[in-house]
């Protein structure tokens, strides 16, 4: 007997379930930031409080007895792949078993399982992976800093940058850059604001610079079709260079959006499939596949 604990985390947030013997769950949990790279001291106490509310929940269901069975989890974090997060929070979390692993390997296990595809997990970051025959190789996912390219902190960065630049008078004002620049109502404000933005508040501009680009405006438009190279860019270097071309799954808060305006732009080359589940759903089936004597290395 033991409680199975999946955690999905990013830059917007965190969300867990647990899964009990008889095959019954919790609902779904959700807590704040979680990125392990960006924020580890945040993420880890938020990843911390949010496993303590799930088990307490799981616990719960399970009445008396329910304390001392064995928490086995396994968690999807980005980041973690940088970071090496996992001796961290095995130390703060205690569990009888712990698998961490970056956030693709959770995407890539909630949409296909064990089978092959590629997954286009596109939040406040953005990663992409492939996986083939059980091997699993990813693009991108390196922080707001150095990429994240295509997703809603990139974009939100790239309005406020295209907003300095229609200022400026190097590029034509739009109607996003307008909104933007009475949002912030000054120069040094939005300067202000980029002191201590993290990128979950840069990613709060994402659903204007969409609102926009429907709506005809050509800076956000131009943003759009510029987060959907990068998309399209990452997904091709997945595909094998023999053979059929793999089916491409969309997730995170952006991705079904992006993936809807590349099809309706004619872009979308590959076979879209729905992914099985969430890169929750990922981690906890991870989870529930973890050794049940860590010593012995037994699969369930």
């Amino acid at each position: 007997m033991r409680i199975c604990l999946g955690i999905d985390g990013g830059g917007s947030g965190c969300r867990a379930r647990a899964q009990l013997a008889d095959g019954r769950m919790t609902p779904e949990f959700s807590g704040g930031p979680a990125n392990v790279y960006s924020d580890p001291e945040t993420a880890v106490a938020n990843i911390a409080a949010l496993a303590g509310r799930t088990l307490d929940a799981a616990r719960q269901m399970l009445g008396e007895g329910g304390a001392a069975l064995p928490v086995h989890a396994a968690m999807g974090l980005a980041g973690a792949s940088e970071l090496g997060a996992a001796e961290r929070l095995r130390a703060v979390l205690g569990f009888a078993c712990i698998e961490v692993t970056g956030d693709v390997e959770a995407a890539l296990s909630g949409a296909f399982r064990d089978s092959d595809g590629i997954i286009a997990a596109i939040g406040t970051g953005s990663v992409y992976g492939g996986q083939i025959g059980g091997r699993m190789q990813r693009r991108g996912g390196y922080g707001f800093i150095l990429g994240d390219e295509g997703s809603g902190a990139w974009l939100g960065r790239k309005a406020l940058q295209r907003s300095l630049h229609a200022r400026d008078g190097l590029i034509a004002p739009g109607p996003l850059t307008e909104k933007i620049w009475a949002r912030h109502g000054s120069l040094a404000a939005m300067l202000e604001f980029t002191r201590s933005a993290r990128p979950a508040d840069y990613a709060t501009l994402a659903p204007e610079v969409l609102a926009e680009a429907r709506a005809g405006c050509p800076v956000a438009r131009a943003l759009l079709d510029e987060a959907g190279d990068w998309v399209c860019r990452a997904i091709a270097s997945l595909q094998p260079a023999y053979g059929p071309a793999l089916p491409v799954a969309f997730a995170g808060g952006l991705g079904g959006a992006l993936a809807d305006d590349l099809a309706a732009r004619g872009r979308l080359q590959w076979r879209r499939v729905a992914p099985l589940g969430s890169p929750l759903d990922g981690a906890l089936w991870r989870a529930t596949r973890l050794p049940r004597d860590p010593a012995k290395k037994e699969h369930p």
